[in-house]
């Protein structure tokens, strides 16, 4: 078993990035044009869902919750809203290099695995947020910036076990 741990250092660098974007919308919000209020008040709300998601995993490095579980079997991501085990048999291919994002992607091999999970109000809140905005489920990313290993080390250690 293979456990890659959060670095708190980056969850905390991206939470005060999150609360610095969200008082500029703000600002933004308040004494400009309804086109910036607009643009500010998404804005806002991306910024408020990326806090959010920096939050849990800032609780999960506080408890000692590793980000990436790597097993013979299974793959187990704690970096998304809601953590999800993945069989290795179930699992195409690992994407990277994606429009705008250092996130790998995990392609299942069948989509129908995504199974719905009951979940509190917020978090189905978030997930039809993304599911709206975003062209691949939320709970497929592997979330780079939050972990203490590089992509290029991740990649290699990945296909290595999908292979098996």
């Amino acid at each position: 078993m293979i456990e890659i741990n959060f670095d708190k250092g980056k969850i905390i660098v991206s939470m005060v990035l999150c609360f610095l974007a969200a008082v500029i919308a703000l600002y933004a919000w308040l004494y400009k044009d309804l086109i910036f209020k607009l643009a500010s008040t998404v804005w806002v709300l991306v910024a408020a869902s990326v806090f959010y998601l920096r939050i849990q995993q800032l609780n999960r490095c506080r408890k000692g919750i590793a980000a990436l579980t790597i097993n013979q079997d299974t793959l187990l991501n704690n970096s998304t809203l809601e953590p999800r085990q993945i069989q290795w048999a179930d699992i195409d291919s690992f994407v990277t290099g994606l429009y705008r994002t250092t996130s790998i992607f995990i392609k299942l091999k069948d989509s129908s695995l995504l199974k719905k999970e009951k979940t509190n109000r917020l978090i189905r809140f978030l997930s039809f947020i993304d599911r709206n905005v975003s062209t691949k489920p939320g709970c497929l990313w592997i979330d780079i910036d939050v972990i203490n290993i590089r992509e290029q080390d991740l990649i290699p250690l990945l296909n290595q076990k999908l292979r098996k």
